[in-house]
């Protein structure tokens, strides 16, 4: 394609030909698909990944008509091969299939794996939590029954305010029952419950 006058034209074209080489000077070429007026028979597999394909070009020298004969013979003798490379193919994209299917089973047991330790783990985490907090508790209690019996030394006065006082602490504190700790703490298999198992 020649570039000439704002367009792009064949270099073979009468325009082209006719044109002054002092006219050509400012233009240049370059390679561009076009249309080449002339018929094409394609024939290929519509199987996805089968790749087979006969092409017949019309040309000055020999029409498509004159080749008719030969496009039927040339499709008929490739039937047969046409036909194994698209089992074949069938049978590859079924071994595709099936290695994928396998492949994504062996990514859900090693995430089904991972997600028991990962329960596993936090079990035992929130376990040590609980029985640090706990231990905590049981500090906190100790301090208010040794506090309760020092009560028992101290004036009416005194005493009515500090139990009052020791009353809201304790309220304050909370539960330090185990059981209360332990009810609140979530097994494994709570947390998450393997698929395999």
């Amino acid at each position: 394609m020649r570039y000439f006058d704002g367009d792009y034209h064949r270099e073979d074209s009468r325009l082209i030909r006719s044109a002054k080489s002092w006219q050509l000077t400012n233009s240049w070429t370059t390679e561009q698909d076009m249309p080449s007026g002339r018929f094409r028979i394609i024939a290929y597999s519509p199987k996805k990944g089968v790749e087979w394909t006969h092409s017949w070009q019309d040309t000055e020298q020999e029409s498509l008509a004159k080749m008719i004969p030969k496009i039927i013979e040339t499709l008929q003798a490739s039937k047969d091969n046409l036909r194994r490379l698209m089992i074949a193919e069938d049978e590859a994209e079924a071994k595709r299939k099936k290695e994928q299917q396998e492949e994504w089973e062996r990514y859900e047991r090693r995430e089904d794996a991972r997600k028991v330790a990962q329960a596993l783990t936090d079990s035992r985490q929130q376990l040590a939590e609980t029985i640090e907090k706990w231990g905590k508790a049981m500090t906190v209690e100790r301090f208010f029954s040794d506090a309760e019996e020092r009560l028992g030394g101290v004036d009416e006065e005194r005493r009515q305010r500090l139990e009052e006082r020791l009353r809201i602490a304790r309220v304050m504190m909370g539960s330090v029952d185990p059981l209360d700790f332990i009810e609140n703490w979530q097994p494994p298999d709570e947390r998450y419950r393997s698929k395999y198992e």
